[in-house]
């Protein structure tokens, strides 16, 4: 039984062979109207923006922008943000596992110019899985929070005056001993005070760096994290994908979705629910209205397996928020897709994304898996 909207796939982009590690969206010209920005792993493939179609069609081919062709290795993660405050939206990312940098972009003047890379820090191990930038401890400056998986920590630095300065200065440590990854933020604890969601816990942070940490669940690997009041009793429940199940669960080669409550005590581990288990990678999670009734849903897309040996066509799946559940429904299967985020589309709200696939398997590449697509209510 269908409990929403029909959504269709678009694909708005073409690119050459390359392994995309990243996706996110945001408004880099100031036109109101959100641009896609998309990174392949190695320099040589790009860091890049698309820009829709002139007359405004975004049905047809996005115009690529590259901003950037040298960097060493980006990895999954990405965040926009004003860091200059110039009124225009920076980009901050992480390098892989053969690279030791979390940095951000400055955009030019034209965001259609070479965007300047400035490092923020040198990390300690490799891989940075994650970043989010947000005033967490309240005291009117924002933090940058980002993961270092290759020394299992995650870490935050304040935003200095001037992000130009490098390396930035007050990085302090959050939590260590955590192979973990993904962010949200949310009132947890119903105090008016949003909380740091962060891999498996959520935490309390302080001016000066001071971090109380509550672990709501163990045991789950590689979460993508979402937040929201699904059910709509005035409490936050959290939802985690195992995104990398592929090769980070010893167990199974497939992915759990799965919904946490709070059973009274946020600060006790939560009561879990699971909506899925037997998803190849769920690797995006995004929150957002998809039916247009004011409450929040959810959308869990797989990417399949990254070398394309799938098991089943990966599916694309929205649950909907409906009498205080979670109702899964399909939107779209057969193409996979990784690092997808909630777009909005002249006042229509769907999804943009991409597929993942290593540039070394041997399964036969697609178009499609090189390209980048929008689903999108009829």
């Amino acid at each position: 039984m269908t409990t929403g909207p029909t959504f269709a796939r678009h694909t708005i982009y073409h690119g050459a062979a390359a392994e995309r590690v990243l996706l996110v969206v945001g408004d880099l010209n100031g036109d109101g109207q959100p641009e896609i920005v998309v990174a392949s792993r190695r320099g040589a493939n790009g860091l890049y923006w698309l820009e829709r179609p002139a007359g405004g069609d975004w049905r047809g081919e996005w115009r690529m922008h590259l901003m950037d062709d040298a960097y060493p290795s980006l990895e999954a993660g990405g965040v926009l943000y004003d860091l200059t405050g110039t009124g225009t939206l920076d980009f901050i990312g992480g390098g892989d596992f053969s690279t030791r940098h979390v940095s951000w972009w400055e955009c030019p003047d034209d965001p259609a110019e070479r965007w300047t890379r400035r490092l923020i820090w040198s990390l300690p191990g490799g891989q940075c899985h994650d970043q989010f930038v947000a005033d967490m401890d309240g005291d009117g400056r924002p933090e940058l929070y980002f993961w270092n998986q290759g020394v299992r920590r995650l870490y935050g630095v304040p935003v200095p005056d001037d992000p130009r300065v490098t390396p930035w200065p007050g990085v302090f440590l959050v939590v260590e001993d955590a192979l973990e990854e993904g962010f949200a933020v949310a009132d947890v604890d119903g105090d008016g005070q949003a909380e740091l969601i962060s891999g498996l816990s959520w935490f309390r942070i302080r001016p000066g760096g001071a971090v109380e940490r509550h672990e709501y669940a163990t045991g789950y690997v590689s979460p993508r994290v979402a937040a929201a009041d699904f059910s709509g009793d005035g409490v936050v429940e959290v939802v985690i994908a195992e995104g990398d199940a592929s090769y980070r669960r010893a167990d199974s080669p497939y992915g759990r979705v799965v919904h946490f409550g709070q059973g009274g005590d946020p600060e006790a581990p939560w009561e879990a629910q699971v909506l899925h288990d037997q998803l190849l990678d769920p690797h995006s999670v995004a929150v957002a209205d998809f039916d247009g009734d004011g409450r929040p849903d959810l959308f869990v897309g797989e990417l399949g397996h990254p070398g394309g040996r799938d098991t089943h066509p990966p599916k694309q799946r929205i649950f909907y928020s409906r009498e205080g559940g979670l109702v899964e429904e399909i939107i779209d299967q057969g193409l996979g897709t990784h690092e997808a985020k909630a777009i909005e589309l002249d006042g229509v709200t769907g999804i943009a994304g991409k597929p993942y696939r290593g540039l070394r398997s041997q399964v036969p590449r697609t178009p499609e898996i090189d390209g980048v697509q929008i689903w999108m209510p009829e």
